[in-house]
Parts: structure tokens; C-alpha cells; sequence
């Protein structure tokens, strides 16, 4: 008789298959939160604006990092809501607390980005609509 083979969550340790996990983590992210779509637009054209206007390699890495900053803090907080909604979907004060926070990391992190975006375009948008 032969064994059906069980599989758990260690079953496949090669690097090829960790990578294709992480794309599909993204993917799902993009495609099922709202949010991190949004995200996703905003950062496609930040980097297109960025190359239109001719910002400098330092400035875009600051843009670059600024992005990764807000999409990380999306997902952490798309984590921790869809983490605690597994155990309960009923409100409870402290949840929405955490929740709460979690948002709020999030809504620090575009603060932060819309600063760092005034400073790298702000003087060139306009200098560009003056001329």
C-alpha cells in the first residue's frame, strides 16, 4: 500500500519556491486591499514624476525608501487586522484599538512620504507651472 505524502508547512526549503510564496504575498496584497492598490498607483507615478521632473539618484532613493516605507506599513497593518479577524470578527474594544494603531502607523508613514514629496517636487512643479 502506498503512503500518501503529507505536506506541512516546511515541506519545500528551496530558495526558488520561497521567492514564488513572496510574489504570490505581494500579488495578493495588490489585488485584494484596496489600499495597497492605491499605494501601488501612488508610487508608480511618484517614480514617473520623478524621472519627468529629473531628480537627482540621491532623491530618488529617498523616494524609493519613502515608498517602501508606506507599502511595508500597509502590509503590516493588512497583517495584523486579517491575523486578529481569524480569531475574532466580533468588535471588542481592545481590537479596535490595535487595529486603531495599526492604521495609524500606516497614516504616520503617508505623512511622512507627503513631506518628503513636498521637499523633492515641490520647488520644481513650480518652477515648471511659473514658466
Amino acid at each position: 500500500m502506498e503512503k500518501t505524502k503529507k505536506y506541512t508547512w516546511r515541506t519545500r526549503k528551496d530558495l526558488r519556491f520561497s521567492f514564488l510564496n513572496a510574489f504570490r504575498g505581494i500579488a495578493h496584497i495588490v489585488n485584494h486591499h484596496y489600499n495597497a492598490r492605491l499605494i501601488f498607483l501612488f508610487a508608480i507615478l511618484a517614480v514617473i514624476l520623478g524621472f519627468f521632473l529629473k531628480v537627482t539618484n540621491v532623491e530618488m532613493f529617498v523616494l524609493g525608501v519613502t515608498i517602501m516605507l508606506v507599502f511595508i506599513t500597509e502590509v503590516i497593518n493588512t497583517l495584523i487586522e486579517d491575523t486578529i479577524n481569524l480569531f475574532s470578527e466580533e468588535f471588542h474594544p481592545k481590537i479596535k484599538i490595535i487595529k486603531d494603531v495599526a492604521a495609524g502607523v500606516v497614516l504616520a508613514a503617508v505623512g511622512f512620504s507627503l513631506v518628503v514629496g513636498y521637499f523633492i517636487f515641490g520647488t520644481r512643479i513650480c518652477r515648471l507651472l511659473n514658466n
